[in-house]
Formats: C-alpha cells, structure tokens, sequence
C-alpha cells in the first residue's frame, strides 16, 4: 500500500523535477568550469516547460482535466508523465567571443543561484510531503 502512495503522480513529479534540477545543476557547473575553453558551447536542461505542458496543457482556453484512470482520454495525446523526461540542449548556435565560447560567466552563476533555491524549495516540499505521509502512518 505504501508503494502506492509513494509511486503517485505528486512524488513521481517531485522525483523527476529534483532530478532535472540536479541535472541542470550539473550543467551550469560544467559550463561555468569551461568558461575560458576555447570554442566551449555552453549546455541546458529543458524540462520545466515540458512538465508544463503536460500539468496545464499547450492550450490555456479551457479548464485544465484531471486523468484519473489510465484508460481516460490525456488532453495532451502521446504525453504522459513517464515521457516526461530532462533532455540536455547544447547553444551552438551563439558565440559571444572571439575564440567561439559562449559562456557568460554572470548569467551562468544567476542560473546556478536560482537552480539552488528552486531544488531546495523541491527537497522541501518532498519533505514535506513524506513527514505528512509519515504522520498518517502513525496516527
């Protein structure tokens, strides 16, 4: 019965946000570590607009429907929580210096800042979430 509460929908979104988040993290450091490698590309992770998409739908018209059973009908056809999943961008497309790197070390470290809160907000929350599910537990 556990497994089924800890495998619902809210901590399988908190595992793969805290994951993508991690990830990110991951990135920026590497890109912030090849700062000064000539013809470096800097990397990012997209997930949070996918989990957007799928959450609230592309199309904001309507009131957002909940799939309560696997055989209902997903407002976003072919996307599921299981397809959800980080994917890493390279910007090979801008370079902001001579010797072709396009890390900005300023911009690198705001995004390292704001990927911190935004993961310990997530590792709260998941906190949380399981001192509630443990208090239950334990009438």
């Amino acid at each position: 019965m556990v497994e089924g509460i800890i495998s619902s929908e809210i901590y399988q979104i908190l595992e793969k946000s805290l994951n993508a988040a991690s990830l990110q993290q991951q990135m920026t450091s590497n890109n912030i570590a090849n700062v000064n490698t000539p013809g470096f590309k800097r990397s990012e992770v997209v997930f949070q607009s996918k989990l957007d998409q799928l959450l609230n739908g592309a199309d904001k018209s309507y009131l957002p429907l909940t799939v309560t059973n696997k055989n209902h009908i997903s407002i976003t056809p072919g996307m599921t929580l299981d397809s959800v999943n980080p994917e890493i961008i390279t910007d090979n497309a801008t370079s902001s210096r001579n010797d072709g790197n396009n890390v900005d070390i300023d911009s690198e470290m705001a995004k390292m800042a704001e990927n911190t809160a935004y993961y310990s907000s997530l590792a709260q929350l998941t906190s949380m979430k399981l001192t509630m599910l443990h208090e239950v537990i334990k009438g």
